[in-house]
């Protein structure tokens, strides 16, 4: 048995850690959008939005990215693409936490 890769105990720890992050980041995803609905305001909607692409969206693109490539659903010939929207996903999500910052201080 190998120490790292998809069939190691390591390459096993990865993706449980990758998983309880795309949970946790789901669930911050989902705190932010409950304070939006407490809170209508512009600079909420933008934060929360940023908040659900950057901890949700970007750790659940991830974690099924590599799942598709580890069981060979997608060729690994994707692995690229995949990695280029997970960072462009992570990169609107900043975008939008920057910009509500900068709506906040405006009001």
């Amino acid at each position: 048995m190998s120490v790292v890769g998809f069939g190691s105990p390591l390459g096993l720890l990865a993706g449980v850690l990758a998983t309880a992050s795309a949970v946790v980041g789901l669930y911050i995803g989902y705190q932010a959008y409950r304070g939006l609905r407490r809170n209508d305001e512009r600079s909420m909607r933008w934060l929360s939005v940023g908040m659900i692409l950057l901890f949700g969206l970007t750790y659940l693109l991830a974690v099924t990215g590599q799942g598709l490539l580890a069981f060979r659903v997608i060729p690994i010939s994707l692995q690229n693409a995949v990695r280029l929207l997970v960072r462009l996903t992570q990169l609107v999500g900043l975008v939008c936490i920057a910009y509500s910052l900068q709506v906040a201080t405006n009001q």
